[in-house]
């Protein structure tokens, strides 16, 4: 069968020389598969190249421009009934090797058994932190919430560490990220960091989170996103 954009006459499946394996070659600019689409294979690119992109804002990015050996879509093999979460086109004439799930199920299987016991391990565990992810909110716009519901609830003054360990448990990443873009809100101005070790939360030296934006959704919903250079 074609692959999901193409027309028939632009996707040759054939058998690779050696195993079971199907492979595909994909005329240059054709889509391999799209964002939000069924899927149940993976693909292997043994030749040419493959965009990975999306859409962020309502705007297409790219993600990644792959070349061989890589493998893509492989999501496809680990969650069943949801979507891509990326759209694959062709820049030149490709060469894909297809993987489904049997094929994983196959080697699995066929693998010494404390190895099968490993991969089937590895497998549930990619499962359920990708599920994880993919269920998880927009980090930026849900800090931008939470902050926001204090401030409507008159508190303006909240531990800074806590709240980055809280936020970071949250939305299951570090708390490196956390702070990377709280500093974008100090940046904007929508909140300060203070390090003096006053009176209240600040006591003892600990770092106190100032919201200085009342609405601060609001506000941040309703700013013009720049333009592209």
């Amino acid at each position: 069968m074609p692959l999901p954009g193409s027309r028939d006459s632009s996707v040759v499946m054939k058998r690779v020389s050696q195993g079971s394996f199907l492979q595909r070659t994909v005329l240059k600019h054709n889509v391999i598969f799209t964002e939000g689409s069924k899927g149940d294979e993976a693909f292997l690119l043994v030749d040419g190249k493959v965009e990975i992109s999306g859409s962020v804002d309502g705007r297409k990015k790219v993600f990644a421009v792959l070349q061989p050996v890589a493998i893509f879509g492989e999501m496809a093999l680990f969650l069943e009934d949801h979507g891509r979460t990326a759209t694959a086109i062709a820049l030149e004439d490709c060469k894909v090797v297809v993987l489904n799930r049997d094929d994983l199920q196959g080697y699995i299987d066929a693998a010494p058994p404390a190895i099968s016991a490993m991969l089937n391990t590895m497998v549930a565990r990619l499962k359920s932190t990708t599920k994880k992810a993919l269920r998880a909110p927009n980090v930026p716009m849900g800090i931008v919430r939470i902050l926001d519901l204090f401030e409507s609830n008159g508190i303006t003054k909240i531990g800074y560490d806590q709240a980055v360990r809280q936020m970071s448990d949250i939305f299951v990443c570090s708390t490196q990220t956390i702070e990377g873009y709280l500093q974008g809100l100090v940046t904007k101005g929508h909140i300060a960091v203070d390090t003096s070790g006053g009176s209240g939360p600040a006591t003892s030296g600990r770092r106190v989170l100032h919201i200085l934006t009342p609405q601060l959704l609001q506000v941040v919903i309703n700013t013009p996103k720049p333009e592209s250079a």
